[in-house]
């Protein structure tokens, strides 16, 4: 049956169709016969120009088409616009039911059209496609059907066209005789020389591992479990599928410029909104997540790691990571992370349901690694997706009982200091804990692990009870003054610790073991009996929010003993107390700026309403983040877990999307060096969802020139020069601004404190902000050392205290005795 192939040219350049025309009649020989013409424009059939790489092409076409069976016709539709051509072809009934859309050249080559985004293009030509759709015209659409010719350009941020090839129109008529046959002769040998593609609506294949994580995702979390992938050959189709899912069922889908950037996505969202996920990645790229599986695992994260991997018996596959002289699944095993090899289609029901059981288990995400064959199933079968599990139940177990009691006795009876340190909570568990708190005269502390666990602003009101950071760095003076008197540790009958769904571990505090083993008293809340430290004197194993429901109902202090506790958190003053946070210098102190941002944000919060989540690299402007700035929700902190470089910075390309807050991020240049840049991940997920990062993005880039964290030990612990090992080399960019997707975007470098520029840059909507902070290395405060505690620009902790007998016994009981002790990144 003969065809018709409609041609649409959009142009409005009579020498752009007539070299067009005269390509075509170039090489109609035997397989396009018939050419008739339906054009708007005048023009003159013209002979081709001369040119070697044309006449090569041509040759070439020729002889491909002349062992070609077919016997097509061709309309060349010419119209000045793409609704023009589209009406053309809707209100043409001669075209007849053989006819069908092939090839579209569009021509805007124009200074009209030079405004034109690639995404107003690809919208334009969406809307096109769909229409000849909808109206039941077959059309070849894909990744060759379409050309578009602009002027020449040089943006800053290009990024590939979705809907189009990207061509600039050529000055030289020859070469554009020969890119327009080329484009054709490329569109003609993968759509009408092809018998596998028909000219109908794209449509996916089906693909069964990624219908059954999906429905049992959307099951558990609805539309608010988090979809990511990493491109690879083996994993495309099961992308497709899950893009075209996640579409429908209005899930989010992130990319990264990296596999570790994924799962560092995974892991801030886990913990800051409990969000299930799914990371797609091809063969090999396993070992790419780096030590964040591992705080996947440590956070007991629940979702869905699909990896690529080749059949067990293959003979030394490419990327294959399954061998005679290696298996990566014991390498999982060894990080303790669930696996399963996917690698019989006939069981993939079994194993799939087996996938389900291990991810209720919560030992962390569950890792697929699944062959090709199973990637590209397609079969169909039912699975009962298992329930999720109940909550636990209130009854307090009896074992328990006992110890409950007196933890109870130390909130009720005294003593007269209490801190709480406290873990992840969700909302529900963060009321109670405040409402607790105010009650009991309690005073809470966050941690470095958990910024903003319990905040200082709690919905732009301050809270009373919040005292500061506890943690081996970046400890709050005012938390240390709370604890010591004359810088020596209170008595335990004077005061006790509660460290609440937290295993104590040792980022939680800058003691040594022996202190905490002899000088604190400890209460320790957490779920799991392998989580109850050496240190702890009254062990609690139960579930967080049994906990503090039962405190709230038995919770009875006397108002003087509550009258009491808040005069001692009274009593601390609420300062950086260092003499570098007031001091001016060039370039700036840590101190100096995060001093003056914490006092702009704390304005922002209380006049505004301005609301963040931060963001903390590890780092030393990291540390100083944590310490010094005043949050009002939880952030996200790349000290968790392998205190790993790079992971806050990596995880701000999920959160720009997914968070409910403004975001503000503090990256050091050591963990900037590290890690790809952040910016092209950005706008490929704002073009993908235009309208989502309605909010503010600022990224703060340290610049002090060094790994100042190491620096401070070798010269404030060990007095050793700084030596190589520390320097890092910083090269600074012109500032520069541009819009992309309905965002805009700033780059800039500070090298002094601007706060009216910051205060705007802040409060705007829809912005990204990249800031090059530059800074100096100091030792000087920011809790980076015990050493520093008693240092003479601190202001001292000077409360009445009597010594107890353990003390008098050791002699004088200082925190720097054994410093060298304190474990340093």
């Amino acid at each position: 049956m003969e065809i018709t192939i409609g041609v649409i040219v959009v142009t409005r350049s009579r020498g752009f169709f007539e070299t067009g025309l005269s390509v075509l009649s170039d090489i109609r020989g035997e397989v396009f016969q018939q050419v008739s013409l339906d054009a708007d424009i005048e023009f003159e059939e013209k002979l081709p120009s001369t040119h070697p790489v044309y006449e090569e092409a041509r040759d070439k076409a020729v002889r491909f088409l002349g062992k070609r069976k077919e016997r097509i016709s061709m309309r060349v539709i010419q119209a000045d616009s793409l609704e023009r051509a589209q009406d053309k072809i809707l209100q043409t009934p001669l075209l007849g039911a053989n006819f069908q859309v092939g090839m579209v050249y569009v021509d805007y080559a124009d200074p009209q059209f030079e405004d034109l985004a690639p995404q107003q293009i690809d919208m334009q030509l969406q809307t096109f496609y769909t229409t000849l759709r909808q109206a039941d015209i077959p059309v070849f659409q894909s990744s060759f059907s379409t050309v578009v010719y602009t002027l020449p350009q040089r943006p800053r941020i290009r990024h590939q066209p979705m809907e189009y090839i990207e061509r600039q129109l050529p000055d030289d008529r020859s070469l554009l005789q020969a890119d327009l046959l080329c484009l054709w002769m490329d569109f003609f040998e993968m759509s009408y020389a092809n018998r596998r593609v028909k000219p109908t609506a794209r449509v996916l294949p089906h693909n069964t591992l990624g219908e059954h994580l999906i429905n049992f995702l959307s099951e558990r979390a609805g539309s608010e479990w988090l979809g990511f992938y990493f491109t690879g050959s083996l994993v495309s189709n099961m992308i497709n599928h899950l893009e075209q899912e996640a579409e429908r069922r209005n899930v989010l889908l992130l990319r990264g410029p990296s596999e570790h950037s994924l799962a560092c996505g995974a892991m801030a969202n886990w913990q800051l909104y409990r969000r299930p996920f799914m990371i797609v990645v091809t063969s090999g790229m396993i070992d790419e997540f780096k030590g964040t599986i591992a705080n996947l695992r440590e956070a007991r994260a629940q979702g869905f790691i699909v990896c690529a991997e080749n059949r067990h018996d293959q003979w030394f596959a490419f990327q294959g990571t399954v061998s005679a002289e290696e298996d990566s699944r014991e390498v999982i095993k060894a990080r303790g992370l669930p696996c399963l090899y996917l690698n019989d289609v006939d069981r993939l029901q079994e194993d799939l349901q087996k996938a389900m059981e291990l991810y209720d288990a919560k030992r962390g995400p569950v890792v697929l690694l699944a062959t090709q064959a199973v990637l590209e199933a397609c079969s169909r079968f039912d699975i009962a997706y298992p329930p999720a599990p109940k909550a636990a139940s209130d009854i307090i177990p009896e074992s328990v009982q006992p110890v409950l009691d007196q933890v109870m006795s130390l909130l009720n009876n005294g003593p007269d200091k209490l801190v709480w340190q406290c873990g992840a909570m969700d909302d529900e568990e963060l009321e109670l804990t405040l409402s607790i708190a105010e009650r009991a005269g309690v005073a809470l502390v966050d941690s470095l692990t958990y910024p903003g666990s319990v905040p200082k602003f709690r919905h732009c009101q301050r809270n009373r009870n919040y005292l500061g950071t506890l943690a081996v760095y970046g400890y709050s003076p005012r938390v240390y003054n709370f604890l010591h008197t004359n810088d020596k540790m209170n008595p335990q009958s004077e005061q006790c610790l509660f460290f609440i769904k937290s295993k104590l571990h040792q980022v939680s505090t800058p003691f040594s073991d022996g202190r905490l083993q002899r000088k604190l008293q400890i209460v320790q809340l957490t779920e799991n009996p392998e989580h109850i430290s050496p240190y702890t004197d009254f062990p609690l194993v139960l579930e967080h929010k049994q906990f503090l429901r039962y405190v709230d109902q038995h919770l009875a202090p006397s108002s003087e003993l509550v009258a009491r506790r808040y005069e001692a958190i009274a009593s601390v003053p609420d300062s950086p107390s260092d003499m570098a946070s007031r001091l001016p210098t060039t370039p700036m102190t840590p101190n100096y700026f995060f001093a003056r941002l914490n006092k702009l944000m704390e304005k922002l919060i209380v006049e505004h309403g301005y609301d963040y989540t931060g963001l903390y690299d590890v780092g030393r402007c990291g540390i100083s983040a944590v310490r010094n700035l005043a949050r009002t929700r939880r952030g996200f902190s790349g000290w968790y877990g392998r205190a790993l470089m790079g992971d806050a910075l990596m995880a701000s390309i999920s959160l720009a999307f997914t968070s409910p807050s403004n975001v503000v991020a503090f990256i050091g240049d050591g963990a900037k060096g590290l890690t790809p840049d952040v910016l092209p991940s950005l706008l490929e997920n704002a073009l993908s969802y235009p309208g989502r990062m309605n909010r503010n993005l600022t990224i703060f880039y340290f610049c002090n020139g060094g790994h100042s964290v190491i620096n401070t030990y070798q010269e404030r612990i060990l007095f050793n020069y700084t030596s190589r090992q520390m320097r890092l080399v910083n090269v600074t960019d012109q500032d520069w601004e541009d819009e992309l997707g309905g965002l805009s975007f700033t780059s800039r470098t500070l090298t002094t404190f601007d706060p009216a520029a910051l205060t705007s840059a802040l409060l705007r909507p829809g912005c990204v902000n990249l800031f090059s902070v530059m800074v100096s290395h100091n030792n000087e405060g920011d809790g980076i050392s015990l050493a520093t505690a008693t240092g003479w620009q601190r202001d001292p902790a000077t409360q009445p205290q009597a010594e107890t007998k353990a003390e008098t016994a050791t002699g004088t009981d200082t925190e720097t005795d054994k410093e060298s002790a304190q474990p340093v990144v």
